[in-house]
């Protein structure tokens, strides 16, 4: 299709395939007929409306912008380019991000600011080579406290995001201050995750002391019952019972 002309050529010597200001709210097919050589693939300012699954066939993907469309939702299939160093989704509108982001795990800066993200997945602290994390401008009511693990982790720009209260205002311009607070939140949310795994080891061990009990009561009754029923077939009454036969059958004799 004429449109589309400009990608006939494919990715350059280099890998970099720059298709960006086309107004394009699709992707062709032919795009991912490239997907072994493509290395940098610019889709900035067009007109997409979603990362589709399709780019999780984009095996050797190392940077990826997509800043300045319309995209309002990802296919976790993107967590398939594990070669990915670079991802630019900022500009759009965004309001969730897939668990399958931690598969990246060679992702060194991430950029969502002036997005509708309200959280992010935990999985995000499996990213062990991040180093920068932009989340200026969105809708974050909650970090997860996963991120503060990450050994690179340098810089966390999460100003102009008002309901993100585990972090203070006066805080999130600072991303030494922002790890700090992130690291609070880790050690907390350990000491809770050890304080209910003891509860619910005591409360299992309570519903076993509670099944035990009622089986013993079971075991209880059925010895109460076999008492009874031995008591009903002990030898004095087997005698006294025979002794009672013996003087009926005389007095039939005697008639």
């Amino acid at each position: 299709m004429e449109e589309y002309d400009e990608l006939s050529a494919g990715p350059n010597e280099e890998g970099k395939l720059d298709l960006s200001h086309n107004a394009w709210a699709e992707l062709p097919d032919q795009l991912f007929g490239f997907a072994s050589r493509i290395l940098t693939l610019d889709l900035s300012h067009n007109k997409l409306v979603e990362v589709e699954a399709d780019f999780g066939k984009l095996f050797v993907l190392s940077n990826l912008n997509l800043e300045g469309n319309i995209i309002t939702s990802i296919h976790p299939n993107l967590g398939k380019c594990i070669r990915l160093k670079t991802i630019n989704l900022s500009g759009n509108r965004i309001g969730e991000i897939p668990k399958e982001i931690g598969n990246c795990t060679l992702l060194e800066e991430f950029r969502l600011s002036d997005n509708f993200v309200q959280t992010l997945p935990p999985e995000l602290g499996n990213v062990v080579a991040l180093r920068i994390l932009d989340l200026k401008n969105n809708k974050l009511n909650f970090l997860p406290p996963e991120i503060a693990k990450i050994p690179t982790i340098q810089e966390i720009h999460c100003e102009g995001n008002p309901d993100l209260a585990m972090v203070p205002d006066d805080m999130r311009v600072n991303s030494d201050m922002v790890i700090w607070a992130l690291r609070l939140h880790r050690d907390h949310q350990a000491k809770v995750e050890v304080k209910v795994a003891h509860y619910n080891e005591l409360e299992e061990k309570a519903r076993d002391s509670e099944e035990h009990r009622l089986r013993l009561k079971d075991e209880m009754s059925a010895i109460l019952e076999e008492v009874k029923n031995l008591e009903d077939e002990r030898p004095t009454s087997y005698i006294t019972l025979k002794a009672k036969v013996k003087r009926l059958s005389a007095r039939c004799t005697i008639s």
